[in-house]
């Protein structure tokens, strides 16, 4: 744990950092055209620091304190300030879930909260960047039909992987990983939470969280079916 100056597009700002021990100096954090693909894709912000190569995710305050003050003091700073829950905190616990499930993500260098309650950039979380992948989406599209059933299957074995350890993907799309150009999954949105405790209703529940609104319908239908032979027979849950 240390307290670390970050320049944010040419603003300095103070963060408290846990895991920091790789950060030596202090980040200087610059948006560039691999920022805006992300953005196009997230709710947050990206950054890079041009020493180190990391790339920061930046998620700012649901509300501004000078027009909703009684909303901000009680959800922004109460809530994730006080009680330290915060966006980047949250996703790295669910970060650890997903490794000791056997799933691979992007090595955490750092992550922390703004020691000034009224910087709205109050959640920050450092990780590595690795060059040469695409959004799930973006290598999906690039398949041919039989290599796009091949591909599902590791996306199914993934979330089978999840599954068995008790968790599902709180918000399951086609840009929430990355994949290399061999197709291996990496996990970069790692939001999870509990499935239910009884089987049947934990693979009802895995199944709705791949929707025709990620997939087009005969991919769904492939999904959902191979998540529930597999999750209902003898070789998971």
């Amino acid at each position: 744990m240390k307290i670390v100056a970050v320049d944010i597009a040419g603003r300095r700002r103070t963060y408290l950092l846990f895991e920091s021990g790789d950060i030596q100096t202090s980040l200087v954090l610059a948006k560039d055209g691999r920022s805006r693909l992300m953005e196009e894709m997230a709710s947050s912000e990206f950054y890079f620091d041009a020493s180190t190569g990391v790339l920061a995710k930046v998620k700012s305050d649901k509300y501004d304190w000078r027009q909703r003050p009684v909303r901000w003091f009680l959800r922004d700073f109460i809530d994730k300030r006080l009680f330290f829950q915060f966006e980047a905190r949250k996703e790295v616990r669910s970060k650890r879930v997903l490794q000791r499930a056997g799933l691979r993500t992007p090595r955490c260098v750092a992550w922390g909260v703004s020691l000034n309650p009224f910087n709205h950039q109050g959640s920050l979380l450092v990780i590595e960047h690795v060059d040469g992948l695409m959004t799930g989406e973006q290598y999906f599209r690039g398949l041919e039909e039989p290599q796009r059933d091949h591909f599902l299957v590791s996306l199914c074995d993934d979330l089978l992987k999840l599954a068995t350890a008790g968790y599902m993907h709180r918000d399951l799309h086609m840009n929430n990983f990355l994949c290399t150009s061999q197709g291996e999954i990496i996990w970069i949105d790692t939001h999870v939470k509990s499935l239910p405790f009884e089987k049947h209703a934990r693979a009802q529940a895995l199944c709705r969280s791949v929707s025709k609104s990620h997939l087009p319908a005969r991919y769904c239908l492939f999904v959902h079916d191979y998540i529930q032979q597999r999750w209902l027979s003898a070789e998971v849950g």
